[in-house]
């Protein structure tokens, strides 16, 4: 009996088996769904404060990468999940015809790690089977969570500086601990420093090739509408040395206001613009796919 009872439950295992085998076939060729996991590889920039011309934002383009998986449910539509880092930098050196911008002397850079989940719109379809290789250009959009958090290079400057400063001179210093806009002082203990995790809603174009039954290769241009204006640390007034030193230090007072850096500069007045508070930051990735199928998509060997 144990012995039938064993063979019994072979058969109705290898039974199971092979209905869930055929029925994973017959629903992949009629949804024509797949998988593809990949690599991104490409650029990232930002437009902020620091920027506003073509010229130098295009120079100023760092490396960017990361990782991609597609989940294709039909020829038009893809769904996309990603993680991708990157870096972005600005810095009012760019703009030597701007006064104003060249007394600013502002610079930074951040570092960005981006999770984001898109929707893809395959225009012309995209097919993906064994006989027809599919191309198509594509519209995305989505949501995306990402990590920033912009530092500015130090270099210390005697008889300007506070001599406790000297021996930070060259560093990478981060900026939103210090709160260079007089965040949570006495006098403004109403404005927050900003979040340095954030949504941003990522929107662009782009086009893939379907290389034979596994890879496909793609390029695409996207920019990231955020909901902060601090990518930079840049955004509203100047604020009193007192104010801002007597709450993060000597090295708030040094970064907020770099002009007096500059030969035959001096400091901006208080409550002067530091940046403009009407426009949200945005940042760029742009660059090339390459994935490999790892489910579905290929024509199936039986018909049913």
């Amino acid at each position: 009996m144990s012995v039938m009872k064993l063979h019994m439950k072979k058969i109705c295992y290898l039974a199971l088996s092979l209905f869930f085998a055929l029925n994973a076939q017959a629903v992949e060729k009629k949804n024509g769904t797949s998988l593809d996991f990949g690599l991104y590889l490409g650029g990232s920039n930002y437009w902020g404060d620091l920027t506003r011309d073509y010229q130098p934002l295009w120079s100023k383009t760092k490396l960017a990468g990361g990782l991609l998986i597609r989940y294709n449910i039909n020829p038009y539509i893809t769904f996309k999940g990603s993680a991708v880092y990157g870096q972005i930098q600005g810095s009012d050196k760019n703009y030597s015809y701007d006064k104003y911008r060249t007394r600013r002397n502002l610079s930074f850079k951040s570092d960005i790690v981006e999770f984001s989940a898109q929707v893809e719109w395959n225009i012309l379809g995209y097919e993906n089977t064994r006989t027809s290789y599919g191309w198509s250009p594509y519209l995305f959009g989505g949501v995306s969570v990402f990590r920033f958090n912009p530092k500015a290079k130090f270099n210390y400057i005697s008889g300007l500086h506070d001599p406790s400063l000297q021996s930070q001179d060259g560093e990478w210093i981060e900026l939103q601990p210090l709160g260079t806009e007089g965040q949570e002082t006495t006098k403004f203990n109403d404005k927050r420093r900003y979040s340095l995790t954030q949504i941003s809603i990522p929107l662009g174009i782009g086009s893939k090739w379907q290389l034979d039954d596994h890879w496909a290769i793609g390029v695409e241009f996207g920019v990231r509408k955020t909901f902060t204006d601090y990518l930079d640390d840049v955004s509203s007034i100047y604020v009193d040395d007192q104010i801002v030193g007597g709450a993060s230090g000597p090295m708030a007072v040094a970064l907020k206001d770099r002009s007096a850096e500059l030969p035959n500069e001096i400091k901006f007045d208080n409550n002067d613009p530091r940046g403009n508070p009407k426009t949200k930051d945005w940042y760029l990735i742009t660059g090339i796919t390459l994935t490999y199928r790892i489910l579905g998509g290929r024509q199936p060997c039986f018909n049913f």
